[in-house]
């Protein structure tokens, strides 16, 4: 399958609000290989291509190759520190910059995105291993409630970049994960921006 960045053409706020979806979502989060860095699909050449399926049916369908290409660790090494020697898929140019070894330097990259949302996510037993409330949405917002551990949580998500503004459920609420850029309630409404979330708990 195309890799989500690209089979969705996500911006950079888009793929941190979709990761944070995910680890607000009931049942098992699963990551592939790469998806932490922001990798898009590759481009693979039909004479590099493995995949028998991309052989077969190229152009039409180019095969699974393009997100199975070395995972990037490092800039300055052409196979992006995968391997000294020529790996069975190529490494794409626009994949180095992406590498593990950069991101860790660059406070905002994507991958302390997804270890804040993981880390979100092991934090709160209602995110861990809580009930889910059925998903509602309001234009393009998804609302829902995680519930566990004695608490309620309510997550809404502005999937579009178009501004929405939410009530959310009546009480004192305190706000979760605004290092992960968590938007706090004011009056009861939540003002979501493109892309916007907001986790709250009955306070």
């Amino acid at each position: 399958m195309v890799r989500h960045i690209s089979r969705w053409n996500l911006t950079p706020s888009a793929a941190r609000t979709y990761i944070t979806l995910l680890m607000c979502l009931r049942g098992s989060a699963c990551i592939y290989q790469g998806e932490e860095l922001g990798l898009p699909e590759a481009d693979v050449a039909f004479e590099d291509l493995q995949d028998p399926y991309g052989i077969e049916f190229w152009p039409k369908f180019k095969g699974r190759d393009g997100c199975r290409t070395p995972m990037v660790w490092r800039t300055d090494n052409g196979y992006g520190g995968f391997s000294n020697t020529k790996p069975w898929l190529p490494v794409p140019a626009e994949h180095l910059p992406l590498a593990a070894e950069a991101q860790e330097q660059d406070a905002g990259a994507l991958v302390h995105h997804y270890r804040r949302a993981i880390g979100l996510r092991q934090a709160q037993v209602a995110l861990k291993k809580g009930s889910q409330s059925a998903m509602r949405a309001e234009g393009n917002v998804l609302v829902f409630e995680r519930e566990g551990g004695g608490e309620t949580l309510t997550c809404v998500f502005n999937l579009s970049d178009t501004p929405a503004d939410v009530t959310l459920p009546a009480g004192p609420r305190e706000t979760l994960g605004e290092d992960i850029g968590s938007i706090a309630p004011r009056d009861g409404v939540v003002q979501l921006g493109p892309w916007g979330v907001s986790i709250t708990r009955k306070a």
